[in-house]
């Protein structure tokens, strides 16, 4: 997993008047809205005596801890001590506090220190908000890293044998050659998908397979595995997966998919549960891949031509490995659960000052 990203964190329609908290990262945070409706993301870890925070109440713009009702407000820092309210406020209480951005429906927060201008983009979605574009949207659950995840998005290989029933062609597993496109944040790929023959009404009166243009790529905030295919006639389907890493092991999906035809919303649940059977089959696959996790060393698998996307994402990942980016799981583990709180460094940090809980561990190289 990786700091110095940023993830989704909810849908902005799910955040309301209360406190939501939030696992990303094998960390702990609490969600609310300030007084001003601004979505804010804190460490769900009271300074005072670990109280989580999420767990509490808001007060104005302040989140109140259940335990003794110290307050801290959307920048982190602890306003109000009941038990000594006259008394100055110790400078070490505060808790990390993560720059968040609503945009798509969704609200993103950074989780790292990096300054603004450091920062990566979020991907470019912008036929969310198009008109005549129909958008359905939801979440998935996975018992399956979130690298793992990713790698299945970007690998149309599989099609055939794990969804011959959908979009994949049985008959025809072949893969023409295709060039990755390659950007500081991402990369995407053309390819020509085969759909199998449709039965029923669907059904084509030719009964022939048809090629379709689809583009599947990523962008390593979300992080997103980003799909546009072109299935006939003009129409155009987006979808986009942000695969947030619960933890090690688990993995959170919020999807949309979008629609350029037959954009009723009578369509909508017919749409929605055919993005979901292909989910379950993934997972089907993915709760049982071994290891668990992508490899550290490519020389651990073997790869074809036609995992060049996959690699494309591997060689990225690598490089924000390579920049101190990678969470210490086994130093996690081994040395603060249960034992020493440790938390995302946010922003603020890079002020210098007091605190009072760790960093999480990073592997330095």
């Amino acid at each position: 997993m990786l700091t110095n990203l940023w993830y989704v964190v909810l849908p902005s329609a799910q955040l309301r008047d209360g406190l939501q908290p939030v696992q990303l990262l094998g960390q702990h945070f609490v969600a609310f809205r300030d007084e001003g409706g601004v979505a804010r993301l804190l460490s769900d870890i009271c300074v005072h005596r670990g109280g989580a925070l999420s767990a509490g109440a808001k007060v104005g713009g302040s989140v109140q801890c259940p335990y003794h009702g110290w307050r801290f407000g959307a920048d982190g820092v602890c306003n109000h001590i009941p038990a000594q309210p006259d008394l100055r406020i110790p400078a070490k209480a505060r808790v990390d506090a993560y720059p968040t951005i609503e945009r798509y429906g969704w609200i993103w927060a950074f989780l790292g220190d990096l300054p603004e201008a450091e920062r990566p983009p979020l991907p470019q979605l912008d036929w969310v908000d198009d008109p005549n574009v129909r958008v359905v949207a939801g979440h998935f659950d996975w018992d399956a890293s979130w690298d793992r995840v990713m790698e299945n998005g970007l690998d149309f290989a599989h099609a055939p044998f794990v969804h011959g029933d959908t979009f994949g062609d049985p008959d025809h597993p072949e893969m023409a050659s295709f060039e990755v496109e390659r950007s500081e944040w991402g990369g995407s790929a053309l390819m020509t998908m085969r759909r199998p023959v449709r039965k029923g009404l669907l059904r084509r009166p030719t009964g022939e397979h048809v090629a379709v243009a689809t583009r599947p790529g990523f962008h390593l905030s979300g992080p997103c595995a980003i799909l546009e295919v072109a299935p006939a006639n003009g129409w155009k389907i987006h979808i986009v997966s942000a695969h947030t890493p619960v933890d090690g092991q688990r993995t959170r999906t919020w999807w949309m998919m979008g629609r350029t035809f037959l954009r009723s919303a009578l369509f909508d649940k017919r749409v929605a549960a055919s993005n979901l059977k292909i989910f379950k089959q993934d997972h089907v696959i993915l709760s049982k891949v071994r290891p668990e996790r992508v490899p550290d060393s490519w020389q651990e698998e073997v790869s074809v031509k036609s995992d060049a996307l996959q690699i494309a994402f591997r060689q990225k990942i690598r490089e924000l490995e390579q920049r101190g980016w990678r969470i210490d799981e086994a130093r996690v583990a081994s040395e603060f659960t249960g034992r020493t709180a440790c938390v995302v460094p946010s922003p603020q940090r890079r002020d210098g000052g007091a605190w009072a809980i760790q960093t999480i561990p990073i592997i330095t190289e």
